[in-house]
């Protein structure tokens, strides 16, 4: 647990602290761990309000990444300190921590040119139907990307939506959101990744997802090897 904490620090990754575990959130990162007194450091938000919540919260429960691979933990008893003028939270170490080390199911990221879009229907998420990039894919869920605005998605909420595969049929699928991580993109803009399972697929559906990434897969290492 104290090497998955050290790791976070050392590789500044980016995590969001949901407030008692809701939707409310607000991004932050590890900045110390003191391993004598079993306590570690959380830099604070910009943002008053978020501060506000998170010390009066009874709990943050945190989502973050390490070299893609979750990482999930669960904060109590914060209490609120002044890190050289800035807002921090001082916290007893988590009991326990979430490490994704290996996938059951393999996940590719998808081609931009070639990837996968995932549609909601105006009725599941307002006025609007809603349609994005798929920006990964495994036969267990996938994962956009949506505006830091974007308010539609929820954790733990199910949609109904369209998965609209490059080679193959349209499927009606039901997604549960499972996390929901701030992620910075190579121009600078900040986004939201928003990770779901696959809560039902149509027959086929599975079939259907694995020879798309089957073939990308493919191409990806014939270029590699210079075949085309």
């Amino acid at each position: 647990l104290r090497q998955l904490l050290r790791s976070l620090i050392d590789q500044r990754s980016l995590i969001n602290a949901h407030v008692d575990g809701r939707d409310r959130s607000f991004p932050t990162a590890l900045l110390e761990l003191d391993e004598d007194d079993d306590f570690l450091l959380l830099d604070g938000s910009p943002q008053e309000a978020s501060n506000r919540a998170a010390e009066q919260a009874d709990h943050l429960l945190c989502f973050a990444q390490l070299e893609r691979v979750l990482v999930r933990f669960r904060l109590h008893d914060l209490q609120r300190v002044d890190n050289d003028g800035h807002v921090a939270f001082r916290a007893p170490l988590p009991e326990e921590l979430v490490h994704l080390q290996r996938r059951e199911l393999y996940r590719l990221e998808t081609p931009i040119t070639d990837s996968p879009q995932l549609s909601l229907p105006a009725g599941e998420v307002g006025s609007d139907a809603l349609s994005m990039r798929v920006v990964d894919i495994s036969g267990g869920g996938l994962a956009v990307t949506v505006p830091n605005d974007c308010a539609v998605f929820s954790l733990q909420k199910r949609y109904n939506a369209v998965l609209s595969m490059p080679d193959g049929p349209d499927l009606q699928i039901t997604l549960v959101v499972c996390n929901m991580l701030p992620q910075r993109q190579p121009n600078g803009i900040e986004v939201k990744r928003i990770g779901m399972r696959f809560d039902d697929l149509p027959r086929g559906g599975d079939s259907a997802i694995q020879r798309y990434i089957f073939r990308v897969d493919r191409q990806r290492k014939a270029r590699q090897n210079g075949e085309m």
